[in-house]
């Protein structure tokens, strides 16, 4: 059912708990988000469709470019395909929503090619 949260709180959770091993400033973000799905799921969409998310160089999604902090680079490429295998996840769950940033679509599309190139 599209406007069920359910199929939201897997990528979610999986999200933070990566965001968390990569000690990442916006796991908090993406953890308080998992409280708004279990609190008040119609406002999870809305939330999850803003441009914090989905826009430009301060965006969630831009952050799956971000340098590799350290880590071992096989541990820093997996961790970032991952990263962006739960961000297109979570944006085809938007979309099939209905919901209309228009960044995502252009996301989902550049995850899957870096993904499949393994870039």
């Amino acid at each position: 059912m599209p406007d069920s949260p359910a199929p939201l709180l897997l990528p979610l959770t999986r999200l933070a708990e990566l965001l968390e091993r990569l000690d990442h400033p916006r796991a908090t973000e993406v953890r308080a988000q998992l409280t708004l799905l279990q609190a008040s799921p119609h406002e999870i969409p809305r939330q999850l469709d803003s441009n914090a998310w989905w826009a430009g160089a301060g965006s969630l999604a831009a952050e799956t470019m971000a340098d590799n902090p350290g880590l071992p680079e096989v541990v820093w490429r997996m961790e970032i395909r991952e990263f962006r295998a739960l961000l297109i996840e979570i944006g085809e769950q938007l979309l099939a929503r209905g919901v209309a940033n228009p960044r995502i679509s252009s996301w989902i599309q550049a995850f899957g090619h870096w993904n499949q190139s393994e870039v």
